[in-house]
C-alpha cells in the first residue's frame, strides 16, 4: 500500500519505491533495537503499558522540507521513528505527502495512543510558525520557509539541528 502511494506521490517507478519502503521498515527496526538495548541496559521491563498524562512527554516538531519530494516517507521516518523510540511525542508537518498522511492512519490502526504522533497539514508559514513559536516546544527540526523570489526576502526561519 505505501509503495503504490509513494510511487504516485513522487513519480518513482514502483520497483524503486519498494526499495525505499524496505529502508522505511529498516529505520523503524533500527530505532526499536536501540530503544530495546537501552531498556535492557537499564533493566527496564519491555512491553509494559504505562498510562502517563500527555504533559509528561517532550514534543518535537518535525518538518520535512519541500525539496525532499523524492523520498517523502523515508525522510519523515528518519525523524519520527527516532522520536517515538526515544519516548517522545512528535508533530510532523510534511510538505505535500499522501504517504505521510497514510502513516498517521496506520499508526491509529495499530493502536498508537492519540497525541503521540501528530500530523499537521497546511502551508508552512501558517501551519508551522505558531507551533515553532510555542513556549512549550523545546526543539524544532528542519523548519524551512522558501525564499520569496519576488521580494528577495526570506519568509520564515531556517533551523536545522
Amino acid at each position: 500500500m505505501f509503495a503504490k502511494l509513494e510511487a504516485i506521490d513522487c513519480g518513482k517507478p514502483l520497483d524503486e519505491v519498494a526499495w525505499d519502503m524496505d529502508d522505511v521498515a529498516g529505520c523503524f527496526e533500527y530505532n526499536a533495537d536501540l530503544a530495546e538495548a537501552l531498556d535492557a541496559k537499564q533493566n527496564a521491563p519491555l512491553n509494559v503499558y504505562v498510562n502517563l498524562p500527555m504533559d509528561t512527554f517532550k514534543f518535537h516538531i518535525i518538518r520535512i522540507q519541500g525539496t525532499n519530494w523524492n523520498y517523502p516517507l523515508l525522510m519523515a521516518i528518519w525523524k519520527v521513528a527516532s522520536a517515538l523510540a526515544a519516548g517522545c511525542a512528535a508533530v510532523l508537518k510534511p510538505s505535500a505527502s499522501v504517504t505521510c498522511l497514510e502513516l498517521g492512519e496506520v499508526c491509529r490502526e495499530v493502536g498508537l495512543l492519540p497525541g503521540i504522533l501528530n500530523i499537521v497539514t497546511g502551508l508552512g508559514p501558517e501551519a508551522v510558525a505558531p507551533l515553532a513559536a510555542h513556549p512549550d516546544v523545546d526543539k524544532v527540526s528542519r523548519i524551512y520557509f522558501p525564499k520569496d523570489y519576488e521580494s528577495g526576502s526570506l519568509k520564515g526561519l531556517i533551523s536545522i539541528f
